[in-house]
């Protein structure tokens, strides 16, 4: 899981999304500076999308005007209905309607532009750290729930909710139980079996549910 301390920044994985493509390598190279990995960056709505699918990050920097078709508020619902990972807005319009359309999605930050690395670094820490201190409690007491399923979770499932909720891809997952990627769909299939959930997103919100 990743961890405060900066020794382990290059684990934390930001993908930018941004249609100017100025904009975009200057914060691509800001990020990089800061010693997070880079993914990205994606110049629309379907290319975030793809990227989100194929290496789910810790971390979305989001434009909020992406150019005509869905914006980056629309983007910003998917990202809390199906991936369940902080978001941090960046955009240049501050009025009050627009604060008002991104507050309804629970950031974890805003960032005006143009932005400065000192600022973005706040954002982006400040993010990381209180989702994923938030994971953490969540995690608490899992062995004690899992007791109280009709079929408890064996250690390995427990394992990997646990990895599962610090936001790694199935390659990741696979890597960190030097396992098979078609291992770790089973374990997967059964894990969500258990918690009468079908994907990880609600895998999640379940254990956040039993916290309360």
């Amino acid at each position: 899981m990743p961890s405060a301390n900066p020794k382990n920044l290059a684990s934390y994985r930001c993908l930018v999304v941004e249609d100017n493509p100025l904009i975009a390598d200057d914060l691509s190279l800001c990020i990089e500076d800061l010693g997070y990995t880079m993914i990205g960056p994606a110049n629309e709505y379907q290319v975030a999308i793809s990227l989100l699918e194929q290496d789910l990050p810790d971390l979305v920097l989001l434009d909020i005007d992406l150019g005509g078709g869905p914006t980056g508020i629309d983007l910003a619902g998917l990202i809390n209905r199906e991936y369940k990972i902080p978001f941090i807005f960046l955009t240049s319009f501050s009025d009050q309607m627009t604060l008002q359309e991104v507050t309804a999605q629970y950031p974890a930050g805003f960032v005006l532009k143009p932005f400065d690395e000192n600022r973005l670094r706040a954002a982006i820490q400040i993010a990381m750290h209180n989702y994923y201190a938030v994971i953490r409690f969540h995690l608490q007491g899992l062995q004690e729930i899992s007791k109280g399923l009709v079929d408890p979770l064996t250690r390995r499932e427990t394992e990997l909710l646990e990895l599962l909720c610090s936001g790694k891809s199935n390659q990741q997952l696979a890597d960190s139980l030097f396992v098979s990627i078609n291992t770790v769909k089973t374990h997967l299939k059964n894990l969500y079996l258990k918690l009468d959930v079908s994907n990880r997103a609600e895998a999640i919100v379940k254990l956040q549910q039993w916290n309360r």
